[in-house]
C-alpha cells in the first residue's frame, strides 16, 4: 500500500473460512455492506485464491456488488487490478485455477477417509474426548480420558441431568450429550460398523443412562414444529452478560447465572421446563409488542415535546482516527528507516490535525417532528403484522440496542441512535409493568 502510495482507510476484514463458502461469512457481508456506504474505494487482497475458491462467486461478487457500488478489487501477489479489462482474463485463469485445485483437493480428501475407513475403520475427523490419534494416525481410546467417559455414563445412570453430571466432571454440557449419544464409546462407527477398538462403557451401565435420560425426554412423541425466526438477537441476562438463545421456542438461557434464576416468577405446575433458565418466545415478544403499542398510542406527545425529536450527538469518525494511527505507525517507521525529523514532524502534525477534526461532533439535522410521529404510530402494527417473519428481527434491531432481561421478572431496554432521533423515549414511560399471557397463564 505505501509502495502504491494508498490511503489506508483502517478497515480490515479477515475471514478463517473455507474458500467455498467465504462469500456468505459475515466478515464478507460487513465489507459489502462497508462497501455500499462508500467507506472505501479500493479492496487490497493479498492473492486471488485467498479472495475465494469459486470461479462463480468471485464474479458474482466484483459484478454484482463491488463494481455497481465504485470499488475495485487489487490483488497483490498477482498484480492485478479487478476492475481494469487488460487484467481481466487472467484473473479469470486464476480463480478458475483456485476453484479447480479446491475441487480437485475435495475428492483426495474423499477418497483418503474412505480409504482409511474401509482398511482401518478410523471414522476420520477429530478425535472427540475420550480418544487421541496414536503415532499411526489413527483413533483409540486415550487412558487418561476413559475414566472420565465412564464417570459421565455413571453419574447418568444415577439420574443426573446432562448439565448436572457437566458440573460433576468439568465438561461442557454439548461435550457431555455428544458423550451419551454416540456410538463410537460402544466401539462402533456411526454407520453401525464395528470400529477397530472395544466398547469403553460397560453394556448394562449405557442401557441405564439411556433409560435415565429417556424418562426425563419431554418432547418424545411430539410433531416436529416450524422453526420460526428469534426476533431478539440483542437479548441478554441483566445478571451476567450472557446473551439469551432462541432455541425450540424459548429463549434460553445457555448457562444460567443464580440472578436470572432467582428472577423466575410463579408459575402454575405444568409440564416441560419451570426451572427459570428459559422462558417462551412469544413472552419476550409480547412484552416488546406492548412496548411499541404504548409508544404508538402516546406518539401524538411529540408535538409538544418536540426538542426531545432530534438526532443523537454524532460519534467521532472512527474511521477516520483508525487511519490516523496506522499511518502514525507507518510515519515512525519510515522515520527508522530515513532518519528524517522534519518529515516526521509535518506528518504528525497533519495527522494531529485531522485526529482532532475527526473527534469533534458533527451538527446533523433532526427528523422532522410530523414524520417522528407516523413513524411511532406504526410501530405496534408493524410488528404484529410482522410475527413469524424476518421483519420483526429488523424491527427490533432498528430500535434496541440491547435488551436485559432479569429472569422475566424484569426488562430494561437501551435504544439505538435511530430510535433516539425519532423521538422513542420521549413517549416512553421510564418504566411500566405489563402483563404476558401464555398456555392459560398470565404473568
Amino acid at each position: 500500500m505505501a509502495r502504491l502510495g494508498i490511503v489506508d482507510a483502517g478497515l480490515i476484514w479477515s475471514a478463517a473460512e473455507s474458500g467455498a463458502t467465504v462469500h456468505g461469512s459475515a466478515q464478507m457481508r460487513a465489507m459489502l455492506d462497508a462497501a455500499r456506504a462508500g467507506k472505501f474505494d479500493l479492496l487490497v487482497v493479498a492473492y486471488v485464491a485467498r479472495w475465494s475458491r469459486n470461479l462463480r462467486q468471485v464474479l458474482n461478487l466484483l459484478e454484482e456488488d463491488l463494481h455497481p457500488a465504485g470499488v475495485c478489487v487489487y490483488f497483490c501477489d498477482e498484480e492485478l487490478l479487478s476492475s481494469s479489462e487488460r487484467h481481466w482474463d487472467q484473473l479469470v485463469d486464476e480463480a478458475k485455477a483456485a476453484d479447480s485445485w479446491l475441487r480437485k483437493h475435495r475428492r483426495r480428501v474423499k477418497e483418503g477417509l474412505a480409504a482409511k475407513l474401509a482398511t482401518k475403520r478410523d471414522p476420520g475427523g477429530r478425535p472427540p474426548f475420550g480418544f487421541r490419534r496414536n503415532t499411526a494416525k489413527i483413533i483409540e481410546p486415550d487412558p487418561d480420558q476413559v475414566p472420565v467417559v465412564r464417570r459421565v455414563f455413571e453419574l447418568s445412570a444415577d439420574g443426573l441431568t446432562d448439565r448436572e453430571v457437566g458440573a460433576q466432571v468439568g465438561l461442557p454440557l454439548f461435550t457431555v450429550r455428544g458423550i451419551l449419544t454416540s456410538p463410537l464409546y460402544h466401539g462402533r462407527l456411526r454407520d453401525g460398523r464395528p470400529a477397530n477398538w472395544p466398547s469403553v462403557v460397560d453394556e448394562s451401565l449405557s442401557r441405564q443412562a439411556a433409560a435415565s435420560r429417556a424418562r426425563r425426554a419431554t418432547n418424545t412423541g411430539r410433531k416436529a414444529v416450524p422453526s420460526r425466526p428469534y426476533a431478539l438477537s440483542m437479548l441478554h441476562c441483566a445478571a451476567c452478560g450472557t446473551r439469551l438463545t432462541g432455541d425450540t421456542g424459548y429463549y434460553r438461557h445457555r448457562d444460567p447465572c443464580a440472578s436470572f434464576v432467582t428472577a423466575r416468577p410463579e408459575l402454575p405446575k405444568r409440564r416441560g421446563r419451570t426451572n427459570g433458565m428459559a422462558y417462551r418466545r412469544e413472552w419476550y415478544e409480547d412484552a416488546v409488542g406492548r412496548v411499541l403499542d404504548e409508544v404508538s398510542v402516546n406518539a401524538g406527545l411529540l408535538t409538544s415535546v418536540v426538542a426531545e425529536v432530534r438526532s443523537p450527538a454524532s460519534r467521532p469518525d472512527q474511521v477516520t482516527i483508525a487511519r490516523v494511527k496506522r499511518e502514525r505507525e507507518v510515519a515512525a517507521t519510515r522515520y527508522v528507516h530515513d532518519r528524517d525529523l522534519d518529515a516526521l514532524k509535518r506528518a504528525m502534525d497533519r495527522l494531529d490535525g485531522e485526529e482532532r477534526a475527526a473527534e469533534r461532533p458533527q451538527a446533523v439535522e433532526g427528523v422532522p417532528v410530523e414524520k417522528a410521529v407516523e413513524y411511532l404510530r406504526e410501530l405496534g402494527t408493524t410488528w404484529d403484522a410482522a410475527d413469524g417473519g424476518q421483519g420483526r428481527r429488523m424491527v427490533a434491531q432498528a430500535l434496541f440496542e440491547r435488551i436485559e432481561a432479569a429472569g422475566f421478572r424484569e426488562v430494561t431496554i437501551h435504544l439505538t441512535d435511530h430510535a433516539i432521533a425519532h423521538g422513542f423515549q420521549a413517549v416512553l414511560p421510564e418504566r411500566f409493568e405489563i402483563s404476558v399471557s401464555g398456555r392459560g397463564e398470565r404473568i
